[in-house]
Parts: C-alpha cells; structure tokens; sequence
C-alpha cells in the first residue's frame, strides 16, 4: 500500500512502514500505482514517478524538466489517474491536466479551472469549477451534455453504477444517477442525510456491491446500490477523526481510510461481525446469551441488553441498555430447564423472561459456573464458588457445601460416565463421584504435578463432544481410563503443532469446538479420530482484544458465536457463507544484499545475477507479503544447501545468513495461515563463488605449480642420480685411466728401458769396438809383421763394418720417436734451420745423455759434441742463463 502525506511517499507492505521522502520535501496529494515497481504522484508544483531499484528502496524521477521553466508555477497536483489503455499517465491541478506519454508531457486546461479527474471504468471524468462535466478523450476535454445542472456545485465524487451507469455525487450531499442522458437522485433520504456533511469521497467495492462516501464533517457513510445505509464509521465509534481525505479498495476488497491526521483501515471477514463499544463504555464482555429475543452481555460492569434485530442497526449500541440489580462482575451464563443463571461476583443471579433480575439462592459468595447435575430422581446444581463447590436443590432451594477437596476450584465438568471433574486453581484436577445423598463425594482422585511430575503445574479443564480435555502447556491432554492416567493427546496436539499460547476451549455442538489463543481463535473439528482446523482470525489486528486471561467465546446457537472483547464482541455466523480456503499469495523478494567481513556492501539485482563473489558471502533477503496485515499471515522460509527444513513462521520480511560456504544454493519462500494454508513457493536460485585460491584458474596454476614442483624434485633427483652416476662413472674411468696410464707408465717405462737399453748397447758396442780396434792397432803397431796386415785389414774391415751408425741411428730414432711422438716434426716446425746432425743432438739431450755418452753415439769426439751443443745454443737462440738440456724437456 502507498499513500501520500505532508513528508512524501509512505509506504507499507503489512509488515513495515517506510517513508520515501520527496527531494523538494513537498506534500504529496496524487498518487496511482502501475505496479510494484511504477508509482507515478504529484506534488506541490511537481509531477514524477517512482521507480524500485535492486535495493527494494523507491527512487524518484521528476518530470518538471520536460515543462517549460515555471510552468507548474504554483500549482499543486490533486490527482493522478494511469490510463492503462493509451499507455498515459495524467497529473490534474486545479487549473490544468498534464499528460505523460512516456517521453513529454503536454498541457491542457479550462480557462475556469477544473475539480477532480475521476476514472470511471475506462473514462475520465472532470468537473469544470462550479460548472459542467467534462470527459477527457484524446488529449482534448468534451462537454457531457445535460451536466450544467451541476453549475454552482462541487461534483466531487463519481462512480461507476450498475452496467453502463454512473452516480456523481456533489460536496452539498446530493447523488446523482447518470445512465448517459438524464441525472435522476439516487436516494434522497440518504441525500438528507449527507447535506451539510461535506462529501468529499466515495468508492465502490464490487464483491460486496456497497458503496462507501467519505465526508469532511461525519466519518465514513456506508450503503448499498439503492443508497440504503448499512453502517456508519465516525469518530464516536472507530475513526480518529470524521475528516476523510481519501477512499481505498484494496484487492481483497478492503476499505482504507485516509484522514487530515492518520489512517483507518474496515476489514471484512467472511461470517464475522464487528461491534465496538468505544463511544458507549460497557466494560469487557466476559459472556454472553441469547435469552427471550435479546442479546445479554455480561461484563465487569453488569449485564447489558439489546433486542437481536437491533444488532443489524449502523447505531446498535445505542440500543444497548442495562440491566438493574446485576451491577458487578459477571463470570457466566447457564440456561438449564428453562431457567437463566447468572455467576456473579456476588450471588447467583436469575434473570426472568421480563428480564427482571432476582437471587433466588442465598450462596453469598461468589460464582464462577453453574452445570446441571445429572440426576433423575432430584433437581440439582453444582455451583462452582469463589470458595468451596456447593449444590443447590432447584425444588427445596437447599444450599450445601461439598468440603473434601481442600484446594480451591475454579472449574467443573460431568464427563459420558457422570464422573465430575473439578479444576483447581494451578495445582491440578480432580476426578469424584458424589455419594448417594449428594452431600459429599463418594471418592476423588488427584491428577497433578504433585503426584506426577510429567504433568504441567496448570491443568485447564474443558469439554470436547462429550469428552473430557486438559490443557496445559499449550499442550492437550486426555484421561486414559485402562491406565487411570491423564496422558498426551496425540491427534489434537498434531492438529495444533504451528499454534502457540492456547488458552482456553469452548465446546460448540456435535464435534465442533472453538480453541482461543491470546490474540487468535480458531474453529475446530474433532470426533476422537480426526482433529482439522476450519477456520482461524486474529483478532488483535482489529484494534480489538480478547480479555487478557479470561478469553472466551459464547455459543449463542447452533450457527452463531460471539467473541467476548475487553471493548466490545465479534458475532461469528458459521451459516452465512460456505468457508472457503484462501488462495494464498507467494510472498515477494524485494532486495538481496551482499557484504564482506570487512563491512563492503552492495545490493545484487537479483532477477540477473545468480553468482556472488565468496568475499561477499554475507547474505540478506528482504521480501514482504501482500496481505499479511489484513490476513493475519506470516512467512516460512529454508536455504536448501544449509538445511532443508522449513523455518517457524515469522512476520519480519528479513532473514540474514553470515558467511555462507561456497556452493548453489535455492532461498525458498512460502506464504501460511493459521489454518495451515500455504502459497506456491517463491524460489531464488543463487551460487556462492568459490575464493579465488578455490577457482578454475587457482587450480589449474596449482597444477602448474606442483608440475614445476615437481618437475624441479625430479630433476634434482635426476641430477643427484647423474651426478652420482657420473661420479661413479668418472670412478670407472680414472680407474680405467689409472690403469691405462700404469699400462702406459709400463709401456713408456718399458720403451724408455727399451731405448736405453738399446742407447746403451749402441755405446758399449761402439765402445768395445773402438777398444778392441785401438787393441788391433796397438798390436799390430808393436809387432809389425806382414803376415798379419791382411789380418788386421779384416779385421778393421769387420769392426768398421759394425761400426755402421747409420743403422744404430735409425733403430735409435725409432725407438725415440715411438716415445716421443711428434718430437722432431714440432722441434722442425720452431726452429726450421736445424740440420739432421742438430736434430740427432738433440734427441740425445732430450734423454738426458752425457757428452761422453753423446760422443760414443754419434761416433765422434767429446770436443765435437762441446762444438755442436754450442752450435744449437746459437740456432736456438738460447740466453747463456738457460739449460740446454730443460729446453727440449718442455717439448713433448
């Protein structure tokens, strides 16, 4: 619901009151609603519309700009009417009409000024200022014929009447029948009765075919299609004040009132009739009795009367009178045999078919309840008092107490086997059985806390079709007979699972019974098998209350109950209109917000975005339900992926969920009434994002990086193994060379030992030939004989002859050479200009020989060894500080 107030927009979605301010902080006067999300109003010298962003929170847009500058100059905005069909939005001030197209806004207007814009059916309807009636089509207004009657009046009510009909009705009272060519009065009693009362308002409510008419002067009128009154709200009965601004009818065909100060609102209820006693204090109605055509009202003042048929009068209550000689509290009514009891705070009263009030019974205390005791040979009461329970003999007018139960009684029941069942006053019940003289219970067992402990401490005792019932811990209870225990009673406590605060029950007839709460009463159905609530109301929504802790509801007959009120009662008509269940509406999601731990924030718009980043995983859902104010409704709602158990029904249209995990998710909604009635789900399907270290592109670099991980671990081991590999590899192989180079060793130590030992023949050789041709020489010199010259020749012959250096050089250089690889050819290569005799020589200084040794080798003198080591030194190019001999050592 919206309305428009001196502050801005006011908006209530019968959980919560919200005001939307206006940005220049004007009043507003018009408003009309295209949707939940649409609202279009107007303003003091403004015209715009309200839209709902993903916040839920309304945001206006003003048109003004789309006006010439100072066009509205001035001028205030009375109505806003939506014109659905040419898809226009008009803003009426007294002087001019402004139409919205979606894109401009165009002006139009009377020079005389114009009243109210009216949409009646698919029709505008306008009055020109004290003058005729005009109907807007095409953007142009056209004179309705026959209307300058109204020159002179203000036509500020029009509605649609019967088909194609009207009725106008002016601020002076008169209502007029327009059916398109005459204007006939609707009612002139009724007409009479508006003069002078200002009419301003009026509505037309079709379900129920009444018209209301609201007034400046006197509250709100009341009629049917002939103009007949069927009720009157004002001030003396339930408005704030008789000033009405405004009429609404809401989609359960509701009325709202708007007031110079505040709100009303009229609920109707199928079977349910309202009376209030705010102007005329009677007290709180405690009982109440059909008795001789009247109603009897017994409150804590006395008992009230008023004749049946009067109760269907707008002004009922001044009917009301009181009854003499019952001043006081009033507990109860019991008819038995004819006769009308009354418990009083002072005695048992007797009202008469004159409705004269008598005490035919000298109780002298007070009394709570009156039952019949069955008896067939005598006419008996049990009385229950304000001090013991006492029997009265209807036929000798005899008073006895009944003195054994030693607690105080508050209650009593006969149940199918005429066993009595008293209540106490919070210790428990008693089940007894009078003696044979009535003076005194034959026997009476306790059933208690005392005696059991899974007992509650209070025990309510009432009577279901026969059946005795307890009520305790909003709980019921039933008496087993083969146990002789009072124990749970399993079908009516399923029945009642979702109601809480059960107070009392009050049998109705055959197996219906009414069950009162502290707010709420609900109609019940139980045979001992099936327990099935018919129907349920709240009543404290109605600005009414049950007497707090002693709530009750009286059966006046078979089809009419009335609910005691501490102002007033409720008449309830079981036979009025078939009961029909309600067709509950799916509750309505307004925002979800998201935020951090850190305190971010930010609303999703929840009609696209389905994903919520993980660091926003605070969540809040706002929603609300179109009827729960009206209809006493409440909201369940579960978060699958949490739980999947529905949540107890609660009003407030907010549920937070802090931190939620990672995940999908469905936020369910369901609407419920007391009768167990649900609406179709509303579902809002929505997933938590994993955090970033938990995403696609998290893992896959985790894969990346265990690969890399690894990949490194592998490789060190297979470095380690490589280099442990390697390591015995290159073990193998200096064990390998290291025998390769002894080999070598041995071989060059074995070659080495091979050119020296060959050296060294080569010199012993040569040596002992030179000595044993200087033996020759010698001998032959000291005996010179020719017979031995040829001997000597041969023999020089044949020492010469081994003497062949030439071949003792070449297998010299080869055995050199094969140690000495390359030796010649690199010396060759540096010092080109050595000869064969310089290359010999130094061959021999490379293996460390000796002059002498040099000389016996080459085959000539020591002096000429001296002679050429000189020579090289000088083709070598050799400072005199450097050794001949580690010159060629470098060499290999």
């Amino acid at each position: 619901m919206y309305f428009g107030n001196d502050k801005g927009l006011l908006e209530f979605d019968g959980m919560v009151w919200k005001l939307n301010r206006t940005t220049n902080g004007s009043y507003i006067k018009g408003i009309d609603v295209a949707s939940h999300k649409t609202i279009f109003t107007g303003s003091f010298e403004d015209i715009g519309r309200w839209d709902r962003d993903i916040s839920g929170s309304l945001r206006y847009t003003s048109f003004k700009n789309l006006l010439p500058k100072g066009t509205l100059h001035n001028e205030t905005i009375w109505k806003v009417c939506i014109d659905n069909k040419n898809k226009k939005v008009y803003y009426q001030s007294f002087g001019h009409i402004y139409i919205y197209n979606g894109r401009s806004v165009k002006r139009i207007g009377i020079e005389n000024g114009l009243l109210f814009l009216h949409k009646v059916r698919n029709e505008f309807w306008i009055q020109e200022i004290n003058g005729p009636l005009y109907l807007l089509k095409n953007d142009r207004l056209h004179k309705v014929k026959g209307s300058n009657i109204f020159n002179g009046k203000l036509a500020r009510v029009i509605l649609p009447y019967q088909k194609n009909q009207c009725l106008i009705g002016t601020s002076s009272g008169e209502i007029y029948i327009y059916n398109g060519k005459d204007f006939t009065i609707l009612n002139k009693s009724f007409c009479e009765l508006l003069r002078g009362k200002e009419l301003n308002c009026g509505i037309y409510v079709p379900k129920r075919k009444t018209y209301y008419w609201g007034t400046l002067l006197d509250g709100v009128y009341e009629t049917d299609e002939k103009g007949n009154m069927i009720a009157h709200y004002s001030s003396q009965n339930s408005l704030q004040n008789n000033t009405v601004l405004a009429l609404y009818k809401d989609n359960l065909s509701n009325v709202w009132v708007g007031m110079d100060r505040g709100l009303a609102y009229i609920r109707y209820n199928n079977r349910l009739s309202y009376y209030n006693s705010f102007a005329q204090d009677i007290g709180a109605v405690y009982c109440a009795t059909y008795w001789n055509n009247y109603l009897l009202l017994g409150t804590n003042q006395g008992v009230y009367y008023i004749p049946k048929n009067d109760l269907n009068s707008p002004r009922c209550f001044s009917s009301l009178k009181y009854m003499n000689g019952t001043q006081g509290q009033v507990w109860s009514f019991s008819e038995i045999d004819g006769h009308l009891y009354c418990g009083h705070n002072m005695d048992i009263k007797e009202i008469g078919k004159d409705l004269k009030v008598s005490s035919p019974y000298q109780l002298k205390t007070g009394v709570f309840r009156i039952i019949k005791l069955p008896s067939k040979e005598r006419n008996l009461l049990l009385v229950v008092t304000y001090n013991k329970p006492e029997i009265v003999d209807m036929n000798t007018r005899q008073v006895w107490k009944l003195r054994d139960i030693p607690k105080s009684i508050i209650n009593a029941e006969v149940d199918h086997l005429n066993n009595i069942w008293l209540e106490t006053v919070g210790h428990g019940v008693y089940k007894c059985r009078l003696s044979d003289d009535y003076k005194s219970f034959r026997y009476h067992f306790y059933y208690g806390m005392e005696d059991n402990k899974a007992l509650p401490e209070k025990l309510s005792l009432f009577k279901i079709g026969g059946r005795i019932v307890f009520l305790g811990n909003n709980k019921f209870w039933t008496y087993d007979e083969n146990l002789d225990k009072i124990v749970l009673d399993k079908r009516l406590n399923k029945c009642f699972s979702s109601v809480s605060d059960l107070k009392k029950v009050v049998h109705i007839n055959n197996d219906q019974s009414w069950a009162i709460t502290g707010s709420s009463i609900y109609r019940f159905i139980y045979d001992g098998y099936v327990a099935r609530i018919l129907e349920a109301y709240n009543v404290d929504n109605d600005n009414l209350s049950l007497v707090n802790a002693d709530e009750n509801i009286s059966v006046l007959n078979d089809s009419i109950s009335l609910v005691c009120l501490d102002a007033g009662f409720i008449l309830h008509n079981s036979h009025e209109k078939s009961f029909k269940p309600t067709h509950l509406s799916a509750p309505l999601i307004e925002s979800v917000h998201i935020s951090t731990s850190e305190g971010k924030e930010r609303f999703l718009d929840f009609e696209k975005d389905f994903e919520i980043p993980y660091k926003y995983n605070n969540v809040t859902f706002t929603f609300t339900e179109s009827h729960s104010f009206t209809s006493n409704l409440s909201v369940e709602y579960v978060l699958e992926g949490i739980n999947n158990e529905w949540s107890v029904p609660i009003t407030p249209g907010k549920v937070f969920y802090a931190r939620l995990p990672k995940g999908s998710y469905s936020f369910k909604l369901r609407t419920v009434d007391g009768l167990g009635n649900q609406s179709e789900v509303t579902i809002y399907k929505f997933e938590i994002l994993p955090p970033w270290y938990r995403t696609v592109w998290a893992y896959l670099l985790y894969i990346i990086s265990i690969g890399l991980v690894l990949y490194l671990v592998w490789m060190l081991i297979l470095r380690r193994y490589r280099n442990q590999h390697l390591q015995k590899v290159r073990l193998l192989e200096a064990q390998y060379l290291k025998k390769m180079n002894e080999k070598l060793l041995t071989k060059i130590e074995e070659k080495d030992a091979e050119l020296f030992t060959q050296t060294s023949f080569i010199i012993k050789k040569n040596e002992l030939i030179l000595n044993l041709k200087g033996i020759v020489d010698d001998f032959y010199a000291k005996n010179a004989q020719k017979s031995l010259l040829p001997f000597i020749q041969k023999m020089n012959i044949l020492l010469a002859n081994n003497m062949d250096t030439e071949d003792d050089w070449n297998m010299f250089l080869i055995r050199f050479e094969e140690k000495h690889k390359n030796f010649f050819k690199k010396l060759k290569t540096m010092y080109p200009q050595l000869t064969n005799n310089d290359l010999r020589l130094c061959a021999c200084l490379k293996l460390g020989l000796e002059s002498k040794d040099i000389a016996s080798l080459m085959n000539i003198s020591v002096r000429a060894v001296e002679n050429n080591r000189y020579r090289l030194r000088k083709k070598l190019d050799l400072k005199p500080t450097q050794n001949l001999n580690d010159c060629f050592i470098e060499i290999d």
